[in-house]
């Protein structure tokens, strides 16, 4: 009889679990519903350090290993558009940027709050440099990483739908 109980324990222990990681969604809803930015800022940058390594490919003899984050960006919006809160989701990949290390994307979401809908952008850094600050002084400690690093959260009024349309006369 002792197989049973095991058996009880295992399942019990799973809807612990899910309902543990469900949590995460629940509140970024209600954050949102509420207004309350700072807490769905706080979610998402968790989301992003959960996303936040790159995928690692072959480019051939020439250039050998590379990284790119275009995978994690993906993930990262598609948990955004999963979330019951969320109307619309979408990262900027068709705009054109400048060619500096490390770089910047958005990623633009709009909310549906009790005011309405809402859309900000969530502004996300591909890479650190591995250098501190200190007094102006900028000395590398650390080696560069291809890592993403989220800044700030910001306004930004028809943010996906400017990006459609970049996408749009890509294509």
């Amino acid at each position: 009889m002792e197989i049973p109980r095991k058996i009880i324990i295992l399942i019990i222990l799973l809807f612990v679990l899910q309902n543990a990681f469900s949590q995460n969604e629940k509140a970024f809803c209600k954050a949102v519903y509420n207004m309350n930015f700072k807490n769905t800022e706080r979610i998402l940058h968790k989301v992003i350090k959960e996303n936040r390594k790159g995928k690692v490919f072959f480019n051939g003899a020439g250039s050998g290993y590379q990284t790119t984050l275009a995978p994690c960006f993906d993930t990262i919006t598609k948990w955004l558009k999963r979330q019951d809160c969320v109307e619309d989701a979408y990262w900027d990949r068709c705009q054109l940027k400048e060619d500096i290390y490390p770089g910047h994307s958005s990623i633009g979401v709009k909310f549906k709050t009790k005011n309405g809908m809402i859309e900000k952008c969530f502004l996300i850094q591909e890479g650190t440099t591995g250098q501190i600050n200190i007094f102006s002084w900028m000395p590398k400690i650390f080696k560069s990483k291809m890592i993403l690093v989220y800044k700030k959260m910001y306004d930004c009024e028809n943010f996906i739908d400017q990006q459609r349309i970049n996408c749009e006369g890509a294509k």
